[in-house]
């Protein structure tokens, strides 16, 4: 079975769908480190969108998805792609229709493999448009960015809420107006608003809606 996972930038999916996959013991799949580390992997190689050779890029990358984390070349990625820098960069290379398919068969050959939770922004729509349960899980921009500054000055990181708000706010414009496979909420989707919910709450919420419609 499958829960699909979508929403924008900040609303909390990665925490979500890791501790409602360990509520309901099954295997969570993070698509949006996919396309961190396409992305952080085409930066640092000197890449642009304008490339002709994306799709190729994209699909020779060593990519590995393990239990504890996810692997480029045999590296750990760790925080490497939770950064801002990693962030655009998902956002701008997820853009490219040549980058999407190279990692749409990864993440459906993934996801088929178990029982799975799976979030990103097109699992719902495009990736999985047939999966079990549906969730739209957002936040009102303003608490994403509180939420994402705390994260950033947890990790040491010098950074300010309006800087943060504005990336927030750029990167729901880049995701909602990008021509292929934009953010949208699918139209069977169940939409879960975080914006006063505790961690805890947004969990159980989720867990609701999936008990609701598996039972």
């Amino acid at each position: 079975m499958i829960v699909a996972i979508d929403g924008p930038a900040g609303a909390g999916k990665s925490t979500v769908s890791r501790m409602l996959a360990e509520r309901l013991g099954w295997v969570r799949l993070d698509t949006g480190a996919l396309y961190r580390v396409v992305g952080l992997a085409a930066t640092r190689a000197g890449r642009t969108v304008k490339d002709p050779d994306l799709g190729a890029f994209a699909a020779g990358l060593a990519i590995e998805v393990e239990a504890d984390g996810i692997r480029l070349d045999g590296v750990d990625m760790g925080q490497a792609i939770r950064t801002p820098e990693a962030s655009a960069a998902a956002s701008r290379f997820a853009a490219v229709p040549a980058v999407r398919d190279a990692l749409l068969e990864l993440q459906r050959h993934l996801g088929r493999a178990q029982d799975t939770v799976i979030d990103g922004r097109d699992i719902g729509t495009v990736v999985f448009p047939d999966a079990d349960v549906k969730i739209f899980l957002t936040a009102a921009a303003e608490e994403r960015a509180r939420r994402r500054l705390a994260e950033l000055e947890g990790r040491g990181e010098a950074a300010d809420f309006e800087t943060v708000l504005a990336d927030i706010v750029q990167r729901d414009k880049q995701d909602s107006e990008r021509a292929v496979a934009p953010l949208k909420k699918a139209a069977d989707a169940v939409e879960v608003d975080t914006s006063t919910l505790d961690l805890p709450g947004a969990v159980e919420a989720c867990l609701a809606v999936v008990r609701q419609k598996v039972g």
